[in-house]
């Protein structure tokens, strides 16, 4: 079904602003199918857009083949609308622009710099300039859509840039930013050249949050160090106040949250408990070790493998008793820095199966797909203890989403504590991922928990994850920096059209 999009209705609306859109576009009407993508920043804001009511402003997922071909979509922009009624503005890019901006600067230099990697660096003037060129074309479509009644709220480190053009084209609005990955010391973030840039264009911002106290507290760092920018006190909830030569911003720590009530109506239906049950059975009796990440190396994936055989080394009553489950997510297929990574953790899975392994047993159960969130939480169900050793990470809701699907009670969580949920997760068994017999220790101690320590602490970890719940997490982040501004609506200057009816999400 095709319709056109209202001329503008709210009085205010929120305006989401992203690299990826929620959906893959067709660039002509009918041409073929919207396809939902997967990742953590889609399952966190498309509900909360939905509740806000607005739009999502984003790559639409198709590259085109050439700068003239972008002009030309730019030229005949369309609007499509999901079943939740957020429109989607889909903002074009090259396949030069993909290559140079997303898996170039995005993912070869602020990637590896913001999680700690300096020796992964790579810094490309070239790639830095269409990093700038796109950052401003995603400035140009959100000033395109707005009013002065809308609030702007810009996503990660792909458009830090974002927020400083957006005031240099005039809007005065609420604007606010959120970091989905750690924020460096200052020691480290001044390493990249154009340190300054970045820092100006997240000033622009009236808040700017991220995850923890540690990311918050590294960014006022450089801004006072690198910029000049001032404290001048002390918003709610911790929120520091940075005086810079452009204005004031809120700096603030906001973890995020996931949509417990969802996790647990999933974890609760028969089907998937059915499910969790031919999981175990399928293991014939064997305690289950799990994981689940998305192909990268900040997740250490390979250093989990390490520990795993060193838990063997030190415990050989476990095995043919023990087993891990490890899911890998496909990710940035076409960086052959991924590519080496996946050949390199095939090789260690089949080393270890081929070692270890007898009839009927392997101690390493190895899925490279990602699960759909049903299927996902019978896992999480059927899970003795949940693994989380990331050498780095933002935050990594794996975590939380374990703790709401155990409406049981059971199951144990070992957690890295270079992950930003490892302070948000008070029952869990802390480990530091460099130090192979502490974690293989940690997994011996989480297997044999007795279930009374297990019900105490998955109690404090559902209490924590309950409390702060996806759409407080909104709440919060939007309080940030709030200020009055006149009110106004979202402009619509394009033709709308909806997502067919009947085209279900995939993952």
């Amino acid at each position: 079904m095709i319709e056109h999009v209202p001329s503008g209705t709210r009085a205010e609306s929120l305006v989401v602003v992203s690299n990826r859109l929620p959906y893959n576009l067709p660039h002509a009407p009918g041409s073929r199918p919207p396809r939902r993508n997967v990742g953590g920043l889609v399952n966190a804001l498309e509900p909360a857009l939905a509740q806000y009511g607005g739009a999502w402003i984003g790559w639409d997922g198709n590259p085109l083949p050439s700068g003239a071909a972008v002009a030309e979509a730019l030229a005949r922009p369309l609007v499509f609308r999901t079943r939740s009624r957020v429109e989607l503005h889909g903002v074009p890019l090259s396949e030069r622009e993909v290559s140079l901006y997303y898996h170039g600067f995005s993912n070869r230099a602020l990637w590896p710099l913001f999680h700690d990697f300096p020796g992964k660096v790579a810094f490309s003037p070239e790639e830095w300039s269409v990093y700038e060129r796109v950052n401003r074309r995603f400035a140009e479509a959100v000033a395109l859509r707005t009013g002065p009644g809308c609030r702007v709220w810009v996503h990660d480190f792909h458009l830090m840039l974002v927020p400083r053009l957006l005031r240099e084209l005039g809007f005065r609005g609420p604007l606010n930013f959120f970091l989905h990955v750690p924020f460096p010391a200052p020691e480290i973030f001044r390493a990249l050249p154009w340190r300054s840039e970045v820092l100006e264009g997240l000033l622009g911002c009236d808040g700017v949050s991220f995850h923890v106290g540690q990311y918050r507290d590294n960014f006022v760092g450089s801004a006072r160090q690198l910029s000049g920018a001032r404290s001048v006190g002390f918003g709610p909830e911790g929120s520091v106040m940075l005086r810079h030569r452009t204005g004031e911003t809120a700096v603030s720590a906001v973890p995020i949250g996931i949509d417990v009530e969802d996790f647990e109506r999933i974890a609760r239906k028969p089907e998937v408990e059915a499910r969790a049950r031919r999981i175990r059975d399928c293991l014939g009796g064997c305690r289950m070790l799990f994981s689940a990440d998305r192909l990268d190396y900040t997740k250490g994936i390979e250093e989990r493998l390490a520990i795993l055989e060193r838990f063997f080394e030190t415990n050989p009553d476990a095995v043919g008793r023990v087993v891990l489950v490890q899911v890998v997510v496909p990710s940035r297929h076409q960086v052959e820095e991924y590519r080496m990574l996946k050949r390199e953790i095939d090789r260690k899975v089949g080393r270890i199966n081929g070692l270890l392994g007898r009839e009927g047993w392997m101690p390493v159960h190895y899925r490279y797909r990602a699960l759909d969130r049903e299927e996902l939480v019978a896992h999480y169900r059927a899970a003795d203890v949940l693994l989380v050793t990331p050498l780095r990470d933002g935050m990594n809701l794996v975590a939380s989403e374990f703790a709401a699907s155990r409406v049981d009670g059971h199951g144990a969580l070992v957690v890295s504590e270079f992950a930003g949920i490892a302070e948000r997760s008070p029952g869990a068994l802390l480990v530091n991922p460099y130090d192979v017999d502490g974690c293989a220790s940690e997994v011996r101690r989480a297997l044999e928990m007795d279930p009374e320590e297990q019900r105490t602490r998955m109690a404090q970890l559902r209490e924590r994850v309950r409390a702060n719940p996806l759409r407080r997490w909104v709440e919060r982040c939007l309080e940030s920096g709030r200020r009055d501004s006149p009110r106004g609506s979202v402009r619509t200057d394009a033709p709308g059209l909806a997502l067919p009816d009947g085209c279900e999400p995939v993952a």
